[in-house]
């Protein structure tokens, strides 16, 4: 079980929030809200303002305001193959 509490470390914290987000393990909504609070109190203390860090997917940012936002990096679809363009319907009268 992982261990959620305002002592660990931000490393800690970004990996567990990490985990959860690649569904390697599930978090209820209680213990999610729990997470994020001690990342953004963490974030507060070990970062300056202006600094970011990053693990995997997870990235917590401490704005020059002092707020500290935390963002979750999504997986890109694969791009779809262009389709062909039509051509172009000509705008002079057809002869007959």
């Amino acid at each position: 079980m992982t261990s959620i509490s305002p002592q660990s470390t931000l490393p800690e914290l970004l990996k567990i929030a990490n985990d959860n987000h690649l569904g390697l393990i599930n978090l209820p909504d209680e213990e999610k809200a729990t997470l994020i609070a001690c990342i953004k109190e963490r974030g507060q203390l070990e970062l300056e303002y202006g600094e970011e860090t990053l693990f995997e997917k997870v990235r917590v940012v401490r704005r020059v305001t002092g707020a500290v936002s935390i963002f979750f990096e999504k997986d890109e679809p694969e791009a779809k193959p262009k389709a062909k363009a039509k051509p172009k319907a000509s705008s002079e009268p057809k002869e007959k």
